[in-house]
């Protein structure tokens, strides 16, 4: 058996340690940003939301070059890449990267960044002791962590779609209309959330639920006036002309989108 320095020397010499690195630096350079975000000084805190998107960028684009290590510039392979939720993310982690500072479009990014963390500690960091002698204490962590993740993530996951469409968009738009972020902040996440729509069944159930609840609040709310009514159908059957020009993978089912309310 290779001794732990030798196990130690191959581990950090692979593409996935770069990968936790980035993970790593997103989820500590999110916590040093979070107190300049609670004391309104988004600005004193902008270059730990910018380190903050740099981890996630290394992360990502470790993800995205190790599944198209080789770049084609023709049209299977361009539909490829932009329909792989990670180069969706890699892209969005560099639109972070140079946009105004806020939490909101970090708070994703860090719920992953710690499953995946938590998973590579768990498969291959605890190996590196397996043949010493703290190999009981290893296993015994190891299960707790496996516990963790299989219990949460698909909570976290669901929870993450629903923060994307309320939280993220919510702030971007605020941010849009109080010119304290881009206009453009809003369209590009936009599309992005409808790719996510298209791949994920986390966000199709996020609408779902959405659309739900407020046709609940706003159809079943005699207090709604007429004209109200008709903004709120209107706006609906223009979100789903947006999701309807759908983006196909070859040979991929495209979920319906939600009709309006009537």
């Amino acid at each position: 058996m290779s001794s732990l320095g030798e196990r130690i020397q191959t581990l950090v010499k692979g593409p996935q340690f770069a990968w936790w690195v980035g993970h790593v630096v997103l989820l500590i350079c999110t916590l040093f940003y979070l107190p300049y975000w609670l004391t309104f000084r988004y600005s004193a805190g902008a270059h730990w939301y910018t380190r903050a998107f740099l981890g996630a960028i290394l992360s990502y684009g470790v993800v995205v070059y190790k599944s198209f290590p080789e770049i084609q510039f023709n049209a299977q392979f361009l539909q490829a890449a932009f329909t792989e939720e990670n180069t969706l993310y890699f892209l969005m982690a560099i639109y972070w990267w140079r946009s105004t500072p806020m939490l909101a479009p970090l708070i994703p990014y860090a719920v992953f960044a710690i499953f995946n963390a938590l998973t590579f500690v768990r498969t291959n960091i605890l190996a590196l002791v397996s043949g010493d002698a703290n190999t009981a204490q290893a296993s015994s962590l190891s299960k707790t962590i496996e516990s963790i993740v299989d219990n949460n993530h698909n909570v976290a996951m669901s929870a993450v779609a629903l923060f994307e469409i309320v939280g993220v968009m919510g702030s971007l738009i605020l941010g849009a209309l109080t010119f304290q972020s881009s206009f453009l902040s809003p369209i590009v996440y936009a599309f992005f959330l409808r790719f996510r729509y298209f791949f994920n069944p986390h966000t199709r159930s996020a609408f779902t639920l959405l659309q739900a609840r407020l046709d609940g609040l706003v159809l079943n709310n005699p207090k709604v006036p007429p004209q109200a009514l008709k903004a709120y159908s209107m706006a609906q059957r223009a979100l789903v002309q947006f999701g309807r020009a759908a983006v196909q993978q070859p040979g991929a089912q495209v979920p319906p989108v939600p009709a309006p309310a009537q």
